[in-house]
């Protein structure tokens, strides 16, 4: 597992395996936007006025996620621009010996009264810089 602050418990859920028994690909996205929004809490970002939404996500699926499999999601900012922010996430056994899946999003910053991108606020920079060391 590498370097993360911040892990959270995952439930698979019986629908969220596919007809071959494996965790389904779109139940991924769903647990990285899970621990997304709890690693947003635990920072201190209240996404009240100001959020984020997704501009782009990809994941390299290594080990299929099988039921009944205990598992973690890690999640890590990177990065920093001017509007948008990078993500890092891991799926992980509950161990931390098995390293299922490994994924990396760019988030852009929106005010949510008018659902336009704006520019990273100082408190939110300050908050993901302080928790991250970045």
């Amino acid at each position: 597992m590498s370097n993360f602050k911040f892990t959270t418990q995952i439930q698979p859920r019986y629908g969220d395996f596919d007809m071959l028994g494996h965790l389904n690909n779109a139940s991924y996205m769903v647990y990285f936007e899970l621990a997304r929004i709890e690693y947003f809490h635990q920072v201190g970002w209240s996404l009240n006025d100001i959020s984020n939404v997704v501009a782009h996500f990809d994941i390299d699926f290594l080990i299929p996620v099988l039921p009944y499999t205990a598992i973690t999601c890690s999640v890590k900012t990177i990065s920093l621009g001017s509007k948008s922010f990078q993500m890092q996430y891991e799926l992980n056994s509950e161990q931390g010996n098995v390293c299922h899946c490994r994924a990396h999003s760019v988030q852009v910053c929106i005010d949510k009264k008018n659902g336009k991108a704006i520019h990273l606020p100082g408190n939110i920079r300050d908050i993901l810089t302080n928790f991250e060391g970045l």
